[in-house]
């Protein structure tokens, strides 16, 4: 009698051991998960070895992936809200979920969730994450998404082109001008960059207004319903500064024709030195860089007289959303309690280049500079300081038309000025 006994607890230690299974001698549970991911993208191979390790660990549930890309939020919520289509849990862009079905109403709340025991660590999983990161898109002290990518927005460079102009990376904003005629007189273009790419060329408004004002700062103009906030000596400083950009050639005349993906291939090719931009910057180019190029990243340099501090990071963060009206809420949040794991999250950034989440991992070298810069973030702002996932009609109609015909010289800055006060007005007098 005692052999089957010993037999049943030697198991019952191996599947706590392995921490992956989640209950045996259950019914058959099927988990449907539609992703922003092409099927033969790195980051769905990765995500197909997690659900195969799961499948094998938990043989009663079935995770039946739908890779829908980019689009991915859109075919979710026109198949929840026709109640077409049971979707257990679904990923894309934080900002993009925090706007969109988070804010819909659709998501599950993960807070007693996320004080489960980590996978791989003796303390709570919400512990494992990179500072700021659960948090960002918290909603009235809950939090609704499972951040699983991190990128960071800052300057990506070539260290050899530095190395051989004698340029050190720059801590202010006048060392960054400084850096900028140093390359010029070198033969370097400075900063690559896209002529008419909305999301790219408001990088810099958002980082200037974020050194300038401090995080948050932006996100409160956009809403402020006078229009009084565009004002502000610092937004006409912050648009001096872009103007200034162009003026003394660190971005270079040439780049106002250049549509996407143009600008960024001058940097690939070893003719520009830099660009402000994402941390997926690397895995894009990685087939057009030679074998030797050296890859360094720098937060956007401090202003003097800002409040912003270079360690106030522009994080653009992928993340799982549950669905609220899941039958198997466990298994969903079982499942991405393993993608939290350290052997998935190192195979992220390993097979992927792209950062993560869990702050036990080392990043892949390519993008070690985004990995550090993460690691010692203070605050974290989403996309245009947040402005996307709040307030996307008034991004898209009134702060990126504006602000690209400034960044193309098509107005002064004090016209700048004067549209934005003037328009964020008026569209709030016709929005709610």
């Amino acid at each position: 009698m005692k052999k089957p006994l010993i037999l049943m607890c030697v198991s019952l230690v191996l599947i706590a051991a392995l921490g992956l299974g989640v209950v045996s001698a259950q019914e058959p549970v099927t988990l449907v998960f539609w992703s922003m991911w092409n099927e033969t993208e790195g980051q769905a191979r990765v995500l197909q070895t997690a659900i195969a390790n799961f499948e094998a660990a938990n043989p009663n549930i079935n995770v039946e992936a739908v890779w829908n890309g980019r689009q991915n939020q859109t075919l979710v919520r026109t198949a929840l809200s026709s109640g077409s289509q049971v979707i257990d849990l679904m990923d894309q862009d934080a900002d993009q979920i925090a706007g969109g079905l988070m804010r819909e109403g659709f998501a599950l709340p993960l807070n007693d969730y996320l004080q489960q025991p980590a996978f791989d660590h003796e303390e709570v999983l919400a512990e494992v994450f990179l500072p700021s990161t659960l948090e960002m898109f918290a909603l009235e002290g809950n939090i609704y998404q499972f951040p699983y990518i991190y990128n960071t927005v800052q300057f990506w460079y070539d260290k050899r082109i530095f190395a051989e102009v004698g340029a050190a990376v720059p801590q202010t904003w006048d060392d960054l001008l400084a850096v900028c005629s140093t390359l010029i007189d070198a033969g370097y273009a400075p900063i690559a960059a896209e002529g008419n790419e909305p999301g790219y060329a408001a990088f810099y408004l958002t980082e200037m207004l974020a050194r300038l004002k401090g995080p948050g700062w932006l996100r409160q103009a956009a809403a402020d319903a006078t229009g009084e906030m565009w004002r502000d000596p610092a937004v006409l400083r912050a648009a001096q500064m872009t103007r200034t950009l162009w003026d003394n050639g660190c971005v270079p005349p040439e780049t106002i024709g250049y549509v996407w993906p143009q600008g960024q291939t001058t940097l690939a090719f070893g003719t520009a030195a830099m660009e402000l931009v994402g941390s997926w910057l690397p895995v894009e180019l990685q087939t057009q860089t030679d074998p030797d190029f050296q890859w360094g990243g720098f937060s956007f340099p401090a202003i003097e007289g800002g409040v912003g501090s270079t360690s106030d990071v522009y994080a653009l963060l992928l993340a799982f959303m549950i669905n609220k009206d899941t039958a198997h809420p466990d298994e969903a949040f079982a499942f991405l309690r393993y993608v939290m794991s350290d052997e998935i999250q190192q195979l992220f950034t390993d097979e992927s280049l792209v950062g993560v989440t869990n702050k036990y991992i080392t990043w892949n070298p390519i993008i070690a500079d985004a990995s550090a810069t993460a690691a010692a973030a203070t605050s974290t702002y989403g996309d245009v300081d947040n402005v996307a996932s709040l307030y996307s009609e008034y991004l898209n109609t009134i702060l990126y038309p504006n602000y690209v015909s400034l960044w193309q010289g098509a107005v002064t800055p004090e016209a700048y000025i004067d549209m934005m006060a003037t328009q964020t007005a008026e569209y709030w007098a016709s929005h709610s």
